[in-house]
Protein backbone atom coordinates (compact mmCIF):
# COMPACT_ATOMS: atom_id res chain seq x y z
CA UNK A 1 0.00 0.00 0.00
CA UNK A 2 1.60 3.55 -0.68
CA UNK A 3 2.09 5.49 2.21
CA UNK A 4 0.04 8.63 2.56
CA UNK A 5 3.00 11.06 1.80
CA UNK A 6 3.82 9.88 -1.14
CA UNK A 7 0.60 9.57 -2.63
CA UNK A 8 -0.59 10.34 -6.23
CA UNK A 9 -2.89 9.00 -7.17
CA UNK A 10 -5.41 11.67 -8.00
CA UNK A 11 -3.96 13.74 -11.13
CA UNK A 12 -5.89 16.69 -10.73
CA UNK A 13 -4.96 16.96 -7.09
CA UNK A 14 -1.00 16.26 -7.78
CA UNK A 15 -0.98 19.14 -10.89
CA UNK A 16 -2.65 21.84 -8.40
CA UNK A 17 -0.03 20.62 -5.95
CA UNK A 18 2.99 21.85 -8.55
CA UNK A 19 1.45 25.13 -8.61
CA UNK A 20 0.91 25.67 -5.34
CA UNK A 21 4.29 24.68 -4.55
CA UNK A 22 5.58 27.91 -6.39
CA UNK A 23 2.56 30.20 -5.62
CA UNK A 24 3.31 29.06 -1.72
CA UNK A 25 6.70 27.58 -1.08
CA UNK A 26 6.66 27.87 2.64
CA UNK A 27 3.37 25.72 2.11
CA UNK A 28 3.21 22.05 3.61
CA UNK A 29 1.95 21.04 -0.16
CA UNK A 30 1.26 17.12 0.35
CA UNK A 31 -1.06 15.03 1.91
CA UNK A 32 -1.51 15.68 5.25
CA UNK A 33 -1.38 13.24 7.67
CA UNK A 34 -4.15 12.52 11.13
CA UNK A 35 -3.17 14.21 14.25
CA UNK A 36 -3.83 13.87 17.95
CA UNK A 37 -4.15 11.22 20.69
CA UNK A 38 -3.52 8.13 18.20
CA UNK A 39 -4.94 5.98 21.69
CA UNK A 40 -7.44 8.01 22.06
CA UNK A 41 -11.69 6.91 22.01
CA UNK A 42 -12.82 9.99 19.42
CA UNK A 43 -11.77 10.46 16.24
CA UNK A 44 -12.97 13.30 14.64
CA UNK A 45 -12.97 12.89 10.54
CA UNK A 46 -13.25 16.37 8.76
CA UNK A 47 -13.57 16.73 4.69
CA UNK A 48 -10.31 18.05 3.69
CA UNK A 49 -7.59 20.40 4.11
CA UNK A 50 -8.00 24.10 3.70
CA UNK A 51 -5.76 25.56 1.29
CA UNK A 52 -4.09 28.01 3.91
CA UNK A 53 -5.39 25.64 6.48
CA UNK A 54 -3.93 22.31 7.08
CA UNK A 55 -2.56 22.39 3.25
CA UNK A 56 -0.04 25.55 5.27
CA UNK A 57 0.96 23.72 8.50
CA UNK A 58 0.60 19.78 7.55
CA UNK A 59 -2.36 19.34 10.41
CA UNK A 60 -5.16 18.79 10.03
CA UNK A 61 -7.70 21.68 11.36
CA UNK A 62 -4.88 24.34 12.09
CA UNK A 63 -4.36 27.94 10.19
CA UNK A 64 -8.34 28.71 9.29
CA UNK A 65 -11.41 29.48 10.65
CA UNK A 66 -12.80 26.11 11.13
CA UNK A 67 -9.71 24.80 12.82
CA UNK A 68 -10.39 27.94 15.14
CA UNK A 69 -13.89 26.69 16.46
CA UNK A 70 -12.67 22.69 16.35
CA UNK A 71 -10.07 24.05 18.69
CA UNK A 72 -11.80 26.78 21.07
CA UNK A 73 -14.44 24.04 21.33
CA UNK A 74 -12.06 21.67 22.42
CA UNK A 75 -10.63 23.54 24.41
CA UNK A 76 -13.66 24.68 26.78
CA UNK A 77 -14.69 20.51 26.86
CA UNK A 78 -10.83 20.05 27.74
CA UNK A 79 -10.72 17.06 24.81
CA UNK A 80 -7.80 18.76 23.18
CA UNK A 81 -5.43 16.00 24.26
CA UNK A 82 -8.30 12.99 23.86
CA UNK A 83 -9.00 12.71 20.28
CA UNK A 84 -7.33 12.08 17.13
CA UNK A 85 -8.15 14.51 13.84
CA UNK A 86 -7.74 13.58 10.83
CA UNK A 87 -9.84 14.28 7.00
CA UNK A 88 -11.63 12.26 4.66
CA UNK A 89 -9.97 13.61 1.35
CA UNK A 90 -6.11 13.91 2.76
CA UNK A 91 -5.30 16.42 -0.03
CA UNK A 92 -6.81 19.63 -0.68
CA UNK A 93 -9.84 19.62 -3.17
CA UNK A 94 -9.63 21.71 -5.92
CA UNK A 95 -12.43 24.60 -5.16
CA UNK A 96 -12.56 22.78 -1.72
CA UNK A 97 -15.01 20.38 -3.35
CA UNK A 98 -13.48 16.63 -3.29
CA UNK A 99 -14.36 14.70 -6.23
CA UNK A 100 -16.17 11.05 -6.06
CA UNK A 101 -13.10 9.81 -7.34
CA UNK A 102 -10.82 11.80 -4.76
CA UNK A 103 -12.83 10.54 -1.90
CA UNK A 104 -12.62 6.97 -3.21
CA UNK A 105 -9.32 7.19 -3.72
CA UNK A 106 -8.50 8.29 -0.32
CA UNK A 107 -10.42 5.12 0.96
CA UNK A 108 -7.15 3.38 0.93
CA UNK A 109 -5.66 5.69 3.90
CA UNK A 110 -8.92 6.36 5.43
CA UNK A 111 -10.38 2.95 6.17
CA UNK A 112 -6.87 1.56 7.77
CA UNK A 113 -7.33 4.84 10.16
CA UNK A 114 -10.80 4.16 10.89
CA UNK A 115 -10.30 0.12 11.62
CA UNK A 116 -7.13 0.93 13.89
CA UNK A 117 -9.63 2.97 15.91
CA UNK A 118 -12.28 0.57 16.18
CA UNK A 119 -9.61 -1.62 17.83
CA UNK A 120 -10.39 0.00 21.02
CA UNK A 121 -13.13 -0.77 23.60
CA UNK A 122 -15.11 1.99 22.89
CA UNK A 123 -14.47 3.67 19.93
CA UNK A 124 -16.39 6.81 18.83
CA UNK A 125 -16.79 9.05 15.44
CA UNK A 126 -17.66 12.64 15.21
CA UNK A 127 -18.30 13.13 11.17
CA UNK A 128 -18.07 17.00 10.50
CA UNK A 129 -20.03 17.07 7.20
CA UNK A 130 -22.01 14.61 5.41
CA UNK A 131 -18.62 13.95 3.15
CA UNK A 132 -17.39 12.91 6.22
CA UNK A 133 -20.06 10.75 7.55
CA UNK A 134 -20.55 8.71 4.01
CA UNK A 135 -16.71 8.20 3.92
CA UNK A 136 -16.73 6.87 7.34
CA UNK A 137 -19.66 4.56 6.92
CA UNK A 138 -18.34 3.26 3.22
CA UNK A 139 -15.11 2.32 5.21
CA UNK A 140 -17.27 0.57 7.29
CA UNK A 141 -18.55 -1.35 4.35
CA UNK A 142 -22.05 -0.15 5.61
CA UNK A 143 -25.05 0.99 3.19
CA UNK A 144 -25.31 4.93 3.50
CA UNK A 145 -29.14 4.71 3.52
CA UNK A 146 -29.64 2.93 6.35
CA UNK A 147 -27.45 5.54 8.45
CA UNK A 148 -28.61 9.24 7.26
CA UNK A 149 -26.46 12.38 7.79
CA UNK A 150 -28.08 14.51 10.43
CA UNK A 151 -26.67 17.30 12.86
CA UNK A 152 -26.80 15.61 15.92
CA UNK A 153 -27.71 12.00 14.84
CA UNK A 154 -26.25 9.31 16.06
CA UNK A 155 -25.49 5.76 14.68
CA UNK A 156 -24.73 2.83 16.57
CA UNK A 157 -22.66 0.61 13.87
CA UNK A 158 -21.76 -2.21 16.71
CA UNK A 159 -21.94 -2.98 20.35
CA UNK A 160 -18.87 -0.48 20.93
CA UNK A 161 -18.56 1.99 17.89
CA UNK A 162 -20.83 4.87 17.25
CA UNK A 163 -20.71 7.98 14.53
CA UNK A 164 -22.40 10.95 15.71
CA UNK A 165 -22.80 13.68 12.57
CA UNK A 166 -22.48 17.64 13.07
CA UNK A 167 -22.41 20.18 10.46
CA UNK A 168 -19.29 20.78 8.93
CA UNK A 169 -17.69 24.07 10.78
CA UNK A 170 -16.55 25.92 8.13
CA UNK A 171 -17.01 29.44 7.66
CA UNK A 172 -19.38 29.23 5.35
CA UNK A 173 -21.82 27.39 7.87
CA UNK A 174 -20.81 29.61 10.87
CA UNK A 175 -21.51 32.96 8.62
CA UNK A 176 -25.16 31.73 7.48
CA UNK A 177 -25.91 30.32 10.98
CA UNK A 178 -26.15 26.74 9.55
CA UNK A 179 -24.04 25.95 12.66
CA UNK A 180 -24.06 28.44 15.36
CA UNK A 181 -20.62 27.86 18.21
CA UNK A 182 -23.33 26.43 20.43
CA UNK A 183 -24.65 23.84 18.67
CA UNK A 184 -21.48 22.58 17.65
CA UNK A 185 -20.12 22.74 21.20
CA UNK A 186 -23.66 20.82 21.88
CA UNK A 187 -22.58 18.16 19.28
CA UNK A 188 -18.58 17.79 20.28
CA UNK A 189 -19.98 17.06 23.96
CA UNK A 190 -22.49 14.44 22.68
CA UNK A 191 -19.73 13.05 20.66
CA UNK A 192 -16.99 12.95 23.94
CA UNK A 193 -20.05 11.35 25.87
CA UNK A 194 -20.06 8.49 23.37
CA UNK A 195 -16.84 7.98 23.05
CA UNK A 196 -17.13 7.51 26.99
CA UNK A 197 -15.00 10.32 27.90
CA UNK A 198 -15.83 12.14 31.43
Amino acid sequence: MTKLIDCTRCCVLQKQFRVLRKDFPDYWNKPVPASGNKNAPLMIVGLAPGKHGANRTGIPFTGDASGDLLFHTLQKLDLVDRVMITNAVKCMPVQNKPSMVEINNCQRHLKPEVLDHCERSQAAFLALGQVAHNALLKAFGYTLSHYPFAHGAQHKLSDHVSVVDSYHCSRYNTQTKRLTPTMFERVVAKAAITAGIS
